[in-house]
């Protein structure tokens, strides 16, 4: 896996280190531009809760493994998305790796914030979607809603559900059922 890093990884990782930027900082980097996004504690819980609940229901069993915050490749329009949280093969990430291959990839996560809203539902859901992810959850902390994306044909999603915090979201990832509570905070 190590062979599919992009060119940008090293320059990127050096230029996070010599800002100092704070852990409640997200650096992204996007067609030649850098980004600061912060991280809000509504983001950072959601996120948490997400990871926690898949993990705690995909097991060992499923050949499932959840993460975070993994370039997902290969780059595609100058932009390898790096989601919040996601579901990939068992196997496909070892020690070492930052990036995963979009083939592995089942399930991805993204918590808006108010700097990424139009990036996480206008070019990471076209992305997800050209790429084939079967499943993209948009959790938006500014309007209390959730949005289940499924069944990507081309760039888009045919199947799009919104939830309000607080229901219940039941998919299947790779033919094993899991459910998602929503019982995130909302951004006042």
């Amino acid at each position: 896996m190590t062979a599919m890093y992009p060119e940008y990884a090293q320059w990127l990782r050096q230029v996070r280190s010599s800002m100092k930027l704070p852990k409640a900082v997200k650096l992204l980097f996007d067609q030649g531009r850098l980004y600061m996004s912060p991280v809000t504690e509504a983001h950072s819980e959601a996120d948490d809760s997400i990871r926690l609940q898949l993990a705690e229901q995909l097991g060992g069993e499923s050949g499932l493994h959840v993460t975070r915050d993994k370039g997902v490749l290969p780059e595609r329009d100058g932009y390898t998305p790096e989601p919040d949280v996601l579901v990939v093969d068992a196997g496909a990430l070892g020690p070492g790796d930052a990036f995963v291959d979009q083939k592995h990839v089942h399930f991805v996560a993204e918590s808006v914030s108010r700097s990424t809203v139009g990036q996480d539902y206008g070019r990471k859901l076209n992305q997800y979607a050209a790429r084939g992810i079967p499943t993209y959850l948009i959790v938006d902390v500014l309007t209390g809603e959730c949005v289940l994306y499924q069944a990507p044909k081309g760039d888009e999603y045919t199947s799009a559900v919104p939830y309000r915090f607080g229901e219940e979201i039941d998919f299947s990832l790779a033919g094993a059922a899991v459910t998602v509570r929503t019982d995130f905070k909302k951004i006042r």
